[in-house]
Order: C-alpha cells, then sequence, then structure tokens
C-alpha cells in the first residue's frame, strides 16, 4: 500500500484537481495520511468544500490540518474535522508518508 500525504495551496476554484485526487483515491490502494491546508487552501475549510473534505476524512482516515497562520489570517479555527497546527505537522506528514503531493 502506498502512503500519501496532501498538500493544498490555493483556494478550491484554483485546486479542483485535489478533490478530484481525493475522491479517485478512495477507489484504490493508496492511503492518504494526511491533507495540509496552506495559504489560501485553508479556504477549503469552509463552503461546500468543507462537507466534502469532512465527509472523505472521515470514510478514509485521513487527518485534516489547517495551518495555523494561514487559518487565523482567514479567521478559521479547528473544529471536530479540521485542526490548526504549525507546519511542523507538514514535516511530519511528509516524514510518515510515502511522497506530498501538492496541489496550487
Amino acid at each position: 500500500m502506498t502512503t500519501l500525504s496532501l498538500l493544498i495551496k490555493n483556494e478550491p476554484v484554483v485546486t479542483v484537481a485535489a478533490l478530484r485526487f481525493a475522491r479517485a483515491s478512495s477507489d484504490t490502494d493508496v492511503h492518504v495520511n494526511c491533507v495540509f491546508f496552506y495559504g489560501k487552501g485553508v479556504l477549503h475549510a469552509k463552503g461546500p468544500e468543507k462537507q466534502f473534505w469532512s465527509d472523505w476524512s472521515r470514510s478514509v482516515s485521513a487527518r485534516l490540518v489547517l495551518c495555523s497562520a494561514s487559518a487565523e489570517s482567514f479567521g478559521l479555527t479547528a473544529d471536530d474535522d479540521f485542526s490548526v497546527e504549525g507546519l511542523g505537522e507538514l514535516i511530519e506528514a511528509g516524514l510518515t508518508s510515502g511522497k506530498v503531493l501538492s496541489f496550487g
């Protein structure tokens, strides 16, 4: 089994491929450990994309992490599905995954 983490750096309209990848990965032997949202990528944690990521992460047991500085810039806080953490979590995701795919 291949393990991956995703880094999403731009708002949903720019990173539609990340949503498609996550949806498609559910049907493969790829396991996504963590999705780290950075910069405008934290905007995935609001609007219609939030529900997709919440449902998807529960079904595949992936962690959803908002960059703390970015979340603060956009007034976002942690909830049941999204945690707010520092860049150290991105480093850990890279160390515990076979690859990190970046979108945006």
